[in-house]
């Protein structure tokens, strides 16, 4: 089997939003040998763009195309948003002769959106959430099944007990929360510190960097705020489990927040203390967490649990199985043998 992926990480592409890539692109490169093509936007039509790029196919342009062994030679398009699918004609004649077409969107969108030119050359379509999932195979364009997202425990994840950040924030998060720990975690009399990110710009300078910077923060960090996100317009009043949550819980950080409620949500955080609801009362919060903070015994046992229950099962590795197994593709060597490097670090933490 060759696999070929049509990765939306392409150079110059530094939104902090696509750093969700990255671990999936380590996993699939060391455990699939994936030959990976990465499509660059064309902005080279300006004039009436829009037009021009649907009478031409024209969205996306790649410099180099690869050449197909023997068979089966596998397409995966992983991207963040469904547009991104569209770089499939930047393939020209070659993507027809893909002997198998898969497109994965690691993020919530509306299925209204999906291309219906290029849908109908997908064999296959992976999505975050089981009920986009189900929305879309009900509408006959494409088999679609709910894939949840995961990370890469085995090269970024964290058991480490020595943690000098209490509490960890990033990105989207509650407003009203967030300064309310600020005032009081910050002050120079506090001898905590709640950690948040204040850049104002989606952008990073580094995917790379910025993901091992991000799984260090998280290694440090005690607790880690999440929270479900079916108020953001994407996800269609949907809430399936985010990237935040996987990163956290290898990390072997204690997660506090709002759980997601999805369809098969429930079955993928169903240990003990995978996620702790914060209190609905604003008078509460400070006391909450300085209890939780002070509990280290507590701390500590959520942090092992939580990375255990990553090694057994949140790794991008499993996920990546799972697929081959719905697609009846084989399982590669070096794919079974990392998993069983995964439950090797479990069982020999164990005894």
């Amino acid at each position: 089997m060759n696999l070929f992926v049509l990765s939306e990480l392409y150079p110059g592409n530094q939104h902090v939003g696509w750093s969700a890539l990255y671990p999936l692109e380590e996993v699939l490169s060391s455990a699939c040998d994936a030959t990976f093509i990465y499509p660059l936007p064309n902005n080279n039509i300006q004039f009436l763009r829009r037009y021009r790029h649907r009478i031409f196919k024209s969205w996306h342009k790649i410099k180099d195309l690869p050449t197909l062994g023997k068979g089966p030679n596998i397409l995966l398009a992983v991207g963040i948003r469904p547009d991104f699918l569209l770089s499939m004609y930047a393939l020209g004649s070659l993507f027809k002769k893909f002997d198998l077409r898969i497109g994965y969107l690691l993020d919530g969108f509306n299925p209204r959106y999906l291309d219906r030119e290029i849908i109908p050359y997908l064999d296959h379509l992976f999505v975050i959430c089981a009920e986009t999932a189900n929305d879309i195979s009900s509408s006959g364009t494409v088999s679609t099944t709910f894939l949840p997202l995961a990370t890469n425990v085995l090269h970024l994840g964290s058991n480490s007990i020595n943690r000098s950040i209490d509490v960890i924030s990033y990105g989207r998060t509650d407003p009203e929360i967030n300064k309310c720990l600020q005032l009081h975690f910050n002050e120079q009399k506090s001898d905590k510190i709640y950690f948040h990110s204040t850049f104002s710009q989606p952008e990073v300078f580094d995917i790379k960097k910025h993901t091992k910077l991000l799984f260090k923060l998280l290694s440090l960090s005690k607790i880690s705020l999440c929270f479900e996100a079916s108020k953001i317009e994407r996800f269609q009043g949907y809430s399936p489990i985010l990237m935040r949550w996987f990163e956290s819980w290898s990390s072997g950080c204690t997660v506090v927040g709002t759980k997601p409620f999805g369809k098969g949500v429930a079955d993928l955080l169903d240990w003990e203390n995978s996620a702790i609801e914060i209190p609905n009362n604003s008078a509460d919060w400070i006391s909450f967490f300085e209890e939780l903070l002070n509990d280290n015994a507590t701390l500590i046992a959520n942090s092992q649990r939580n990375y255990r229950e990553c090694l057994l099962r949140h790794d991008w590795r499993y996920r990546l199985k799972d697929m081959f197994k719905i697609l009846e593709l084989p399982i590669t060597e070096k794919l079974n043998y990392e998993i069983a490097q995964l439950r090797e670090k479990v069982y020999t933490r164990a005894s």
